[in-house]
């Protein structure tokens, strides 16, 4: 379906985005608080790069001490673009997902330490960026590990790194499979 249709993709992703805002405004704003993040990223093996906006959703889930070590369940929202920058018959693509992120924060701080980690999924417009980097699937997951820090008097700002590593698993193949290092900010509202 992605590969085919990117005019969908945009049109489903956009109202997914419209649902996911119009319920954060009608639930209790202490537990859905929307937030925006915007991450640029490089696979320097494939020389692709990639820039990524996110919307994010606090679940309201919470385990542990909120003085303290406190762990987070947030849901993102994620639309990117991958540029190649190599190979024959170039090709950019656009990538849409969603992913839940766990959050391991240290609170009690004026600047707020934390680990994150998730598993989420993913589709390709194209399954390929070069005829020397083609995928077998636009269906795609991706997992995420990342360290940051948020700051400010609500915390409301982040600035993280994240390593990502998207493929489809082997459900088939090839499955080369991307690894991306990406650097964030992030304005929670």
């Amino acid at each position: 379906m992605f590969a085919q249709r990117p005019a969908q993709l945009r049109h489903w992703l956009a109202a997914a985005v419209l649902g996911a805002t119009a319920t954060a405004a009608q639930a209790d704003p202490f537990v859905l608080v929307p937030a925006v993040q915007v991450l640029v990223g490089r696979d320097a093996g494939k020389d692709i790069d990639k820039t990524e906006l996110n919307l994010i959703w606090d679940t309201g889930w919470k385990w542990g001490n909120p003085q303290g070590w406190q762990l987070n369940l947030d849901v993102e929202l994620a639309l990117a673009h991958w540029n190649a920058k190599s190979g024959t018959n170039r090709r950019n693509l656009f990538e849409a997902g969603v992913s839940p992120m766990f959050r391991l924060e240290y609170r009690g701080w004026s600047v707020v330490p934390y680990l994150e980690a998730g598993i989420g999924v993913r589709g390709l417009s194209h399954t390929s960026v070069s005829d020397e980097h083609r995928f077998s699937t636009a269906f795609q997951f991706a997992d995420t590990i990342g360290v940051g820090v948020s700051m400010g008097d609500r915390q409301q700002f982040a600035l993280g790194y994240r390593f990502q590593h998207i493929s489809n698993a082997n459900i088939k193949r090839p499955n080369p499979g991307v690894d991306f290092s990406q650097v964030y900010l992030r304005y929670r509202f």
